[in-house]
């Protein structure tokens, strides 16, 4: 008999470590999470929006609420803008609602095929409610001020040695373990999988500032959410915590700079900010920083998983680093809740690299393209002072052409349809392919059923799809006259559980087929007019035990 503390260890609880815990728990198991940081350390402010893909996985949790309540006040802008600075003259502008404009004037993400829409909020705000929600969910024990010190496996188990917040030093063991450390992760270390890509493309000062009186400076202008900031002094980005008096200044360093100290962190944000030295702020925490693409050779190594940035790096372009790993965690929490269940065989704990590998590099490469794109348009150089010269008519022509090179790609970066709903999974061994999915952009996709891809968002009796999902596998009927039985029995036979919901065909040219088997992730692994001529056989796909 194996004596296990858990039956599964998570290293790591930042956003993605946290999300991966409260779904195994929601799942019945018991689950040790332990963090380095202590308790009351406050999150830093790097990310700062929640995707529409992770809104729904937090909907579930049933948290989604809170978190779009967060942040912002509830009259502040989304907008995106670019400009010479906060006081200077104005390139561009993504014009994005505010809480209270939800709903009413149409947005670009008005139409956007999910009944949570993206949102704007700080992870400084978002880990205080996954916490929260962590502690209250049974089955989850929480270790703060705890430091990983070695992780191993064997065949049966995986067992890491911590140091804890009372000085002593103790073992675990659960049958996984996932890692969900960050970007120096001893638990990806363990494994010996690599980060393969490009080790810099950028560096970056960054400053969280106090600033009451920083909002004044935008006049009777709209705020803006997030300002892209260029001019012949400084070049970087200014970002609303709190839309009141916290703030966000990102300075870029010049290309080719290797030495933060080359770049003055004072006179650097006031020329970024377009403020003398009258403007009064107070530093609250300052990084540095390199922007990177790198993406771990593999994502698993036998009951040892890794997710967010543990298994990938990529510069904070279209707003898809840590809204990726808790995608992966919801994917990698899944597979090995089926495996603890019994009833899943060995190819469900091959799809999470299978399906979440390619995934985080395609990713990563149309983060790294909106970074060329976005340095292309900015230019490679220092722009002139004429370019921030209000009234000079040559920096009106230069500001002109820069506006018109950057307008597409900041709607593709801040408006990322395509990178929300797109992606799908492709050569995954629990996926029972039938055709080829269709291509997606960064802004851009195609509603589709082809397996593999995301469930196109649609509602029965008034609630979404995904409200009616079970945890597993859910089989829509939408003719309730099929026969499905056979395909029941042999679910029910194999212990895979399939809950089956009737609906009416939605009106969506993507949905071509009478019958759908969707995932709790909401990705589709099979689809057919009627039940399959060997129920068995698709069951066992789904279940893990073949391939064929």
């Amino acid at each position: 008999m194996n004596n296990f503390d858990a039956d599964l260890l998570i290293v790591g609880a930042g956003p993605v470590g946290m999300s991966a815990a409260i779904e195994a728990g929601r799942r019945g198991k018991r689950v040790i999470i332990l963090e380095q940081r202590e308790a009351e350390n406050p999150a830093g402010a790097k990310c700062n929006t929640v995707a529409a893909r992770s809104m729904e996985i937090f909907r579930s949790f049933g948290i989604a609420d809170q978190v779009a309540a967060a942040g912002l006040p509830d009259d502040y802008p989304t907008d995106v803008i670019v400009a010479t600075s906060v006081t200077g003259s104005e390139l561009t502008r993504l014009k994005l609602p505010s809480r209270n404009e939800r709903g009413g004037e149409e947005f670009g993400d008005s139409s956007w095929p999910s009944p949570e829409p993206m949102v704007r909020v700080s992870q400084i705000y978002l880990e205080p409610i996954l916490k929260q929600a962590m502690l209250s969910t049974p089955g989850i024990t929480a270790h703060f001020s705890a430091e990983v010190t070695a992780v191993t496996q064997d065949d049966d188990s995986c067992t890491l040695t911590a140091t804890f917040a009372d000085g002593t030093s103790r073992s675990l063991r659960a049958p996984y373990l996932l890692g969900a450390d960050g970007a120096r992760s001893l638990v990806r270390k363990s494994t010996g999988a690599k980060l393969t890509g490009d080790a810099e493309i950028a560096r970056t000062r960054s400053t969280l500032i106090h600033a009451p009186t920083l909002n004044e400076l935008w006049g009777d202008r709209r705020p803006a959410w997030m300002s892209w900031l260029v001019n012949h002094e400084a070049r970087g980005v200014l970002v609303a915590i709190d839309g009141q008096d916290t703030w966000l200044v990102h300075r870029a360093l010049p290309r080719g700079e290797t030495d933060f100290e080359t770049v003055d962190r004072d006179a650097s944000l006031r020329a970024v900010l377009g403020v003398d030295k009258s403007f009064h702020y107070e530093v609250l925490h300052h990084e540095d920083w390199i922007g990177r693409r790198m993406v771990a050779d593999r994502l698993r190594d036998r009951r040892i998983f890794v997710a967010g940035d543990a298994a990938h790096l990529w510069v904070p372009m279209a707003g898809y680093g840590m809204n990726a790993g808790i995608a992966d965690a919801i994917n990698a929490v899944w597979v090995i809740c089926n495996m603890l269940e019994g009833w899943a065989g060995s190819k469900m704990l091959e799809a999470y690299n299978a399906e979440r590998h390619p995934i985080t590099d395609q990713v990563s490469r149309h983060a790294m393209q909106v970074m060329v794109d976005m340095m292309d348009a900015l230019g490679k150089d220092q722009v002139p002072r004429a370019f921030s010269s209000r009234y000079n008519p040559a920096g009106l022509a230069m500001r002109v052409y820069m506006a018109r090179k950057l307008a597409p790609i900041n709607e593709a970066q801040f408006l990322p349809e395509g990178l929300n709903f797109g992606y799908f999974y492709e050569g995954s061994p629990i996926i029972q392919a039938d055709g080829k999915a269709p291509d997606y952009s960064m802004d851009t996709h195609t509603p589709s059923t082809v397996p593999g891809c995301r469930l196109p968002h649609f509602f029965v009796d008034g609630r979404p799809v995904m409200d009616l999902l079970g945890p597993v596998y859910t089989l829509l009927r939408f003719d309730p006259a099929l026969d499905t039985s056979a395909l029941t029995n042999a679910a029910d036979q194999a212990g895979m559980p399939l809950k089956v919901v009737d609906a009416q065909r939605p009106d969506d040219p993507a949905f071509t087929h009478s019958l759908i088997i969707v995932r709790r992730d909401q990705h589709i692994a099979w689809r057919g007019q009627s039940s399959p001529a060997d129920p068995a056989a698709l069951v066992a796909r789904l279940a893990g035990y073949s391939a064929e």
